[in-house]
């Protein structure tokens, strides 16, 4: 703590007690401090409401082993290619796009609808103070 010039080595807190190890040889009670308490926060969950679970395709993967004369030169692991049945079709792409898109200019107008009612919240007291400035 640093007061008025002067370094004090003084803590309005009270912290967690801690134990200090004893240079004399017969062991001493430990001395007494007071101590404070930590808040646990708990946290309630609604059961209903759990994010699924994000499944993440893994790619297979296939070990090639090269001969030669009969033995076994490098083995060596390789990635399978995945099967195309799962990804989407250009047109349900553009649609996404095109989804997301829409999604991001209703935001957009939106913000500026905010930006305009802050505006004119603070105009009435900007004008105020230029008011008071100019007298």
């Amino acid at each position: 703590m640093y007061n008025k010039g002067v370094q004090t080595n003084h803590v309005f807190m009270p912290r967690k007690s801690t134990v200090s190890k004893s240079t004399a040889t017969a062991p001493k009670a430990p001395r007494k401090t007071r101590t404070r308490k930590t808040a646990t926060v708990k946290t309630v969950t609604s059961p209903a409401v759990k994010p699924a679970p994000v499944v993440k395709p893994v790619a297979k993967k296939v070990i090639v082993t090269t001969f030669q004369g009969g033995k076994v030169i490098a083995k060596k692991t390789t990635l399978k290619r995945p099967g195309t049945s799962k990804l989407i079709t250009p047109q349900r792409y553009m649609a996404d796009i095109a989804t997301r898109w829409a999604i991001h200019n209703y935001e957009i107008q939106e913000l500026l609808k905010d930006f305009s009612k802050g505006f004119e919240i603070v105009k009435p007291y900007h004008a105020q103070v230029v008011k008071l400035l100019n007298n």
